[in-house]
């Protein structure tokens, strides 16, 4: 089952390469499965870094000139697609080796499957200057928790930190941070089951940071909305939902989710109560 995995990126460079190695690293064939690289008007050194990426799978890097709405992306991703199977995954998510297999398993077992992410934690993988005080205390209390970890040698520059050997040995996957988005759904699993029996609306698990589904059940459902992230995940689960596709979380996979500098939004772009992820 050919797989097509789409992920929307800007202004990421360092986090994304760890993202793509993460792929050099499958159990499964190289030819089995495709990433799009959708560049979303990036100013850092994105371009330049993936020119010079040795990707053992086949790589689409398509570049935007200018600023488009994260739908547009993602509906550029399904086009460009080539899979029966498409996977969209957030640019600064390490995957384990068993990612792909997973997935396709997954669905060759049900047809009309949504597969939602589950599990992840958080890892300092580069450090940015940028980091807000939270990030910084954190990121040092955590590098001294585990000396093995390259230091930053300049706290007023980006500086990756993890080796591509420790990526290949699975050492990030063991020094991982709790996450709250991965403590949730977890809780959603223990009082739902995988297969979210009885959960009133799986829909609001629809997550574009780690979400797979057949190219079909897209066609029947339609294609993102341009809306708010939230509120365009969740219009499209439920058109999903309606459509007859089932909801399950993925309970084999454990993402990385490299933290990056957050961005500060205005009181008129904070999230209502209504649209916060379940």
């Amino acid at each position: 089952m050919l797989t097509s995995v789409v992920i929307p990126a800007k202004n990421a460079d360092d986090q994304l390469l760890y993202t793509l190695f993460g792929f050099n690293l499958q159990y499964c064939a190289f030819e089995e499965f495709e990433v799009i690289v959708l560049d979303n008007t990036s100013t850092d050194a994105t371009r330049e870094k993936l020119s010079r990426f040795t990707a053992h799978f086949p790589l689409n890097y398509v570049q935007f000139r200018a600023k488009k709405p994260l739908a547009h992306l993602l509906n550029t991703g399904i086009q460009l697609a080539r899979g029966e199977l498409i996977v969209f995954l957030a640019a600064q998510m390490i995957v384990p080796r068993s990612f792909i297999g997973v997935h396709q398993q997954a669905h060759e077992k049900a047809s009309h499957l949504v597969l939602l992410g589950q599990d992840r934690k958080r890892i300092y993988s580069v450090y940015e200057p940028g980091f807000s005080a939270t990030q910084h205390a954190e990121c040092q209390l955590w590098l001294e928790q585990y000396p093995h970890v390259k230091r930053p040698h300049t706290l007023v520059e980006t500086v990756p930190l993890l080796e591509e050997s420790q990526i290949v040995n699975g050492l990030p996957f063991h020094i991982g941070l709790p996450c709250p988005i991965a403590q949730k759904r977890l809780a959603a699993r223990e009082k739902y089951g995988a297969k979210l029996a009885r959960h009133r609306s799986p829909w609001t698990l629809f997550d574009t940071q780690h979400v797979s589904l057949r190219r079909e059940s897209l066609q029947k459902a339609g294609l993102f909305r341009e809306l708010p992230r939230i509120e365009m995940e969740r219009d499209l689960g439920k058109r999903l939902l309606k459509n007859g596709c089932q909801f399950q979380l993925d309970d084999k996979l454990t993402l990385l989710k490299q933290e990056c500098v957050q961005k500060r939004l205005g009181a008129s772009s904070q999230p209502t109560k209504k649209n916060r992820r379940a």
